[in-house]
């Protein structure tokens, strides 16, 4: 581990800031010995903040972190242990232990990586450091060492999970690692090369058996991995080797399994072909998957759990190739079967359809407790009110239960909360109970090592390790210090983990942890300048932030978005141009004042694009702008806002819309202002 560049930035800037003051305090002292030509005075000098001396203390401290940094980089033992000396009550001495253990790791100093690991057990650094030693010691193969420092109960890296059963089939108990072995040999991916030794070693002793060679072929074919299963398939007899490549040519084209004779009545092993054949045919056409699953259903005995995971998988299928009458013919040809998102389903089509009686009996075959989620009170009502005008009967009873479901919802402080308290006309639920925290226990919190070491790594910019300090100091916490943590991380700056302890303490109720107004001078600053024309305010820019990063600044995705608003570089680029923001490279997004300025500006060009309308720029900020322009093409202006927003084709979109509405009433409530859930164009738009 090392700061990285943009911890040395932060550190960096905190030394310029430091010697900035120093100066300002110099020319001071100058203007004060020079400024003799009026008899003055003389003014004490201005006692310092401890805000102020706390800062230049902090400031100093870096400053030596640095020089220890320097010490370790130049062999310099003399002046690091000096240095450690004035730094014995730094919360990052750990640190400077490990850096120094860690460049002369190839050394193999057992010595001082004990003394560490005793001294830091069960901490980040330490487990960090145990990893570290352990990868030395595999790629060197000193494996009676590695026996002694790898705990089976706590690490599960496959790499080092491979050079212990290999140590330990070489030192250890051989039927315990040949145990693991076949463990790590039974998935469906190939493994790290460091598990090749220690494969060799198993079948070399006849581990490898051909059923279970047969079992690593299924699982990579369901994997897709066809490679590796023609690789492992070099392991089996003749004529399992042909029901391999049988089973290989199936997944390729699913098609063959309608040759009904052909797979019926033969080997155990066509049972496992079949199956891997059904899931490929369904993904491409249900109606016939429907049909072979019938003839193959009565040769083969699947059981209840087989059964259930098929028939799950097949009606998902029909969900997404669009085909609702076939759906509900699996459904009635299959009595007693039941999957949630499937019914779930069926009841968006039948809004896109305005169905109402159908949307009404597709909510009441769900199960009670579904019932009674906001979302299906708020659609049971919707329904129930839509045909009243279509029969008189039971009129005042039906319409008198309506009003109860939505009385029901509106309780909820939810995007359906909200919709039913909207229908009726009252006041939105928030039910805001700050989460009883005392100072002392925030106190005793902010106190621990592993909290003090994240605040100060997170001060210098190394957010990585930061986040694993957070992590292992709260892990075991209660519940009472999990809220506690999370008012201590909001003391620091740090949303994204005051939001994410006071989820894991499960009190929600504390809006000022869940929502906190983070950032708020550069919101309202970009709010303020960009939304003169469109519907752009604080409260949306703040709901997308939330939802985005939960206010990680420097939170990255999979697909390479980066920062609070999550913006891909390319996006950012684009945008940089067009809003005149100073952009140079990807690491700038970065930075909150830079990234909030963007991703606004982003924000606001798809309210221009899409008519003012919040919901749909929210829907085009998470799927894209084009995806958007091709639902409402689909739709053709046909449907009510909260049937589109309910059946977007994107479970993901679908969510984020409604949490970036919802969201945007509890920040408006935050900020002491009151806003509707809708505007008046969003509520009366047909889309």
């Amino acid at each position: 581990m090392s700061i990285g560049s943009t911890g040395l930035a932060i550190l960096s800037m905190a030394l310029l800031v430091s010697n900035l003051a120093v100066g300002a305090d110099a020319r001071t002292q100058q203007v004060a010995k020079t400024s003799r030509t009026a008899p003055s005075v003389a003014t004490p000098p201005r006692a310092e903040s401890k805000e102020v001396k706390a800062a230049r203390a902090a400031v100093a401290k870096r400053e030596k972190l640095q020089e220890a940094r320097l010490a370790i980089a130049r062999n310099d033992q003399r002046r690091l242990k000096q240095l450690k000396k004035e730094l014995k009550d730094y919360p990052l001495l750990p640190y400077i232990d490990y850096w120094n253990i860690s460049k002369r790791l190839s050394r193999l100093p057992y010595d001082e990586i004990d003394a560490f690991l005793e001294e830091y057990d069960g901490t980040a650094i330490g487990d960090w450091m145990r990893v570290r030693v352990l990868r030395e010691l595999g790629s060197r193969e000193r494996f009676r060492a590695y026996l002694k420092y790898y705990r089976p109960d706590e690490i599960r890296r496959t790499q080092l999970r491979c050079y212990y059963v290999d140590a330990l089939s070489r030192h250890g108990d051989k039927q315990e690692a040949y145990a693991l072995i076949e463990e790590l040999w039974t998935v469906g991916a190939s493994q790290p090369k460091e598990c090749d030794p220690a494969f060799a070693r198993w079948m070399k002793d006849g581990g490898l058996t051909q059923d279970r060679a047969w079992q690593r072929h299924t699982l990579a074919v369901r994997a897709g991995n066809l490679d590796l299963a023609s690789y492992i398939a070099r392991n089996l007899d003749k004529d399992r080797a042909k029901r391999a490549e049988l089973m290989r040519s199936v997944y390729r084209d699913p098609d063959l399994l309608l040759n009904y004779d052909r797979f019926t009545g033969k080997h155990p092993d066509y049972r496992d072909i079949v199956t891997i054949g059904l899931r490929r045919l369904a993904s491409r056409d249900a109606q016939k998957t429907s049909l072979a699953w019938q003839h193959y259903s009565a040769s083969y005995l699947f059981n209840d759990e087989e059964r259930d995971r098929f028939l799950r998988y097949l009606s998902l299928q029909f969900a997404r190739q669009d085909d609702q009458k076939g759906l509900e013919q699996l459904i009635k040809s299959n009595p007693g079967f039941f999957d949630l998102r499937t019914s779930e389903w069926l009841i968006r089509q039948s809004l896109r359809e305005m169905d109402w009686a159908q949307v009404e009996f597709w909510i009441d075959q769900l199960p009670e407790t579904d019932q009674n989620w906001d979302r299906w009170l708020y659609w049971k009502a919707r329904a129930i009110n839509e045909q009243l005008g279509s029969s008189s009967k039971n009129k005042a009873e039906r319409s008198a239960l309506a009003q109860q479901l939505l009385q029901k919802a509106a309780k909820e402080r939810s995007y359906y909360g909200f919709l039913a308290s909207d229908t009726l006309g009252k006041d939105y639920s928030f039910v805001d109970r700050p989460a009883p925290i005392t100072p002392e226990l925030v106190n005793k919190v902010a106190a621990l090592p592993g909290m003090q070491r994240a605040e100060e790594l997170q001060a210098i910019g190394e957010f990585y390790h930061a986040r694993r300090e957070w992590d292992y100091a709260t892990e075991k916490m209660t519940t009472e210090e999990l809220m506690t943590a999370g008012k201590v991380a909001s003391s620091w700056g740090w949303y994204h983990k005051s939001i994410q302890s006071i989820l894991a303490a499960d009190y929600l109720d504390d809006l000022e942890l869940r929502f906190p107004l983070a950032f708020s001078d550069i919101v309202s600053d970009v709010a303020g300048r960009m939304g003169k024309k469109t519907a752009l305010d604080s409260y949306l820019v703040l709901a997308v932030a939330r939802q985005e990063s939960h206010f990680s600044h420097d939170a990255k995705s999979h697909a390479g978005a980066m920062g609070l608003m999550q913006l891909l570089p390319s996006t950012a680029r684009a945008t940089a141009r067009k809003a005149g923001v100073p952009y140079r490279r990807s690491w700038d997004l970065l930075n909150p004042s830079t990234n909030i300025s963007l991703g606004a500006y982003y924000l606001n060009s798809l309210l221009n694009r899409f008519d003012n309308n919040r919901f749909l720029a929210a829907a085009a900020y998470n799927a894209g702008p084009t995806r958007v322009s091709r639902w409402l093409k689909d739709t053709d202006k046909k449907l009510p806002f909260d049937i589109w927003i309910e059946t977007i084709p994107y479970s993901e979109t679908r969510k984020y819309v409604q949490n970036v509405l919802s969201y945007s009433v509890i920040y408006a409530y935050r900020s002491g202002d009151k806003t509707q859930l809708l505007r008046k164009n969003e509520a009366e738009a047909k889309l």
